[in-house]
């Protein structure tokens, strides 16, 4: 029997999947519609090259400092207070993402489901929530993500043919009419989307196949490999149901799409409230591995051994920045221009910084 205090490939590709999903697929067709017209997919592909990418820098890390943590690691390479300072960044860009994840979830639950309920409401009630799984340890929240992955996958491939019949593919022409200069922005605006791998830093020194490092670095690429075909998958069905225009002027596609589904001879009319509901527990594998890496970080910079500590203290932080934002596209501007910046740093550069700098380190001592 494997040990629980393990996480296994399986669950690691779980985890990825099920972190990144929630928080970029309802308004990414929107976002590659506006950047770069019916060509969307294309940096939907790209931001999922520069993904992997990530995950691989990630990966060597690990295998430069084999028995170590990312908080042992960062220590010893970047230096104590270095590293403090950009873990730091990286606690508040969790602390947004939260707070982001929140006050989206409240929104939407508000207008499908509950219109009558004060959002202020709905927010505390999703992150008490999920206080409690962000108190367990990372193989716990691992198998969160184990059980939620074939719900999202299942839930795609409905949404895949059912919307099949209803679909105009001349819609999604022409292609490669884009303007080249406008694509690095919408590479970087589909990188964003991809967020949420970084828990890997966290989970890969618990990994079982942690001696098998090829394995582990299989499974991460897959798990990038699979968000990248149902991101472009949802982007070419939202495009093709809706046409350009309409795309553009649409904030959540995704779940306007599923509106448009009719379901002939079943008794249920009406999918806004099932689908509502799946991806609040989508939404909940996102939030929960966020809150679990912030505490962690609080954790390690006030060298107290238990993370879980820290949840129940950030919660008023948490409440306090979603409802900085007045409606939804102050979430976007506020909030989600914080967190762009804030994710370069943490998920790109604090990473990368590690691994160069480990990188040196490691051949000078061999060269010693």
């Amino acid at each position: 029997m494997r040990e629980t205090n393990e996480i296994s490939s399986v669950q690691i590709r779980g985890l990825i999947v099920s972190t990144v999903i929630g928080a970029g697929i309802l308004s990414l067709p929107n976002k590659m519609a506006i950047a770069i017209g019916n060509d969307g997919w294309i940096p939907i592909i790209l931001g999922g090259i520069f993904s992997i990418i990530t995950v691989l820098i990630i990966n060597k890390i690990f295998q430069l400092y084999p028995n170590k943590d990312f908080f042992e690691i960062g220590r010893e390479v970047l230096g104590k207070w270095v590293f403090n300072f950009f873990v730091f960044i990286f606690f508040i860009y969790n602390m947004a993402l939260m707070a982001s994840l929140s006050r989206n979830l409240a929104e939407l639950v508000k207008a499908f489901l509950l219109e009558t309920t004060p959002p202020e409401v709905l927010i505390i009630t999703f992150i008490l929530a999920t206080t409690y799984i962000a108190r367990s340890e990372i193989q716990i929240i691992g198998r969160l993500g184990y059980h939620i992955y074939p719900i999202i996958i299942v839930s795609i491939i409905i949404l895949i043919i059912f919307s099949l019949p209803s679909i105009d593919y001349t819609n999604a022409l022409p292609v490669f009419q884009f303007d080249i200069k406008k694509l690095p922005k919408a590479v970087l605006d589909s990188y964003f989307s991809f967020i949420g791998f970084e828990i890997l830093l966290f989970a890969i020194p618990f990994a079982e196949d942690k001696n098998n490092k090829s394995k582990i670095v299989r499974t991460s690429i897959s798990a990038i490999i699979i968000i990248t075909i149902i991101y472009s998958v949802v982007f070419l069905l939202t495009l093709s149901q809706y046409g350009l225009h309409s795309l553009q002027r649409q904030v959540f596609p995704t779940l306007s799409l599923i509106k448009e589904i009719d379901l002939p001879g079943f008794f249920i009319e009406n999918l806004d409230g099932i689908a509502m509901a799946i991806w609040t527990l989508v939404i909940f594998a996102t939030m929960a591995p966020t809150y679990y890496s912030a505490g962690k970080i609080l954790s390690n910079l006030f060298a107290v051994r238990e993370h879980g500590f820290f949840i129940f203290p950030m919660i008023p932080i948490i409440y306090i920045f979603s409802l900085v934002p007045q409606d939804a596209l102050q979430i976007e501007k506020i909030l989600g221009t914080m967190i762009n910046y804030l994710g370069i740093i943490s998920v790109v550069i604090l990473p990368t910084l590690i691994y160069l700098i480990g990188l040196f380190k490691v051949r000078r001592q061999v060269d010693e």
